[in-house]
């Protein structure tokens, strides 16, 4: 057995049926989500989210093995949602420059929509210490970044952009859109969605175009 950080034990369950588990892991993750947007790492208790998913803690423990593990999925599972988001705004029939424009668009959009939760994760991300914040970044990278990478690849073979380090280029887009929520959340300054979209398209992206 294993000390959990809520205080409690690890248990082995017994094998359950898949669809089962998917039902009692999402159920966990659906209250983590609600619970720790509400209260915070800190203030959400595991009991109140087992309470809330109408399951147990040690189950939470046999799925999460630790409220920071937990933490971290529901941040993979907030990230996944968003990268879901810029799939459907991203079109496989457009070209490379109306598809950064749209990831762009769809990524400060996405922000505003969810602007309450997503400025409070943030907050917290960045006070939880470097296991967190190093998940947090992998994430990321897994989920988010690498979609760009994979539009921008696909410029430099069409011919559309000049060859590049599509990595780099990459992290150089993202933090640009990064900057502008960063000073929404931390700065409290006003968010214009246009006016980054436009620093990537009108200037990043137009200096990648094959002259």
């Amino acid at each position: 057995d294993r000390s959990g950080m809520d205080g409690g034990m690890t248990s082995t369950a017994p094998a359950r049926p898949e669809a089962e588990t998917h039902d009692v892991r999402d159920r966990i993750v659906g209250a983590a989500l609600t619970l720790f947007a509400e209260k915070g790492y800190a203030g959400a208790s595991l009991r109140e989210i087992a309470e809330a998913a109408r399951t147990t803690k040690p189950m939470i423990y046999y799925y999460f093995q630790s409220k920071e593990g937990l933490y971290i999925s529901t941040l993979s599972d907030l990230l996944q949602a968003f990268a879901e988001a810029i799939d459907r705004a991203t079109l496989p029939g457009n070209d490379p420059c109306e598809k950064l424009r749209a990831f762009a668009d769809a990524y400060i959009g996405y922000f505003q929509l969810h602007e309450p939760h997503i400025a409070f994760v943030l907050r917290e991300v960045f006070g939880l210490g470097a296991d967190i914040m190093n998940e947090f970044g992998r994430h990321l990278d897994e989920r988010i970044r690498i979609r760009v990478a994979r539009i921008l690849a696909e410029g430099v073979e069409q011919r559309v952009f000049r060859p590049c380090d599509v990595d780099t280029s990459s992290i150089a887009i993202l933090g640009i859109l990064n900057m502008f929520i960063l000073r929404r959340v931390f700065g409290d300054a006003p968010l214009d969605r246009e006016a980054a979209v436009a620093q990537v398209v009108d200037f990043y992206v137009e200096g990648l175009r094959q002259r």
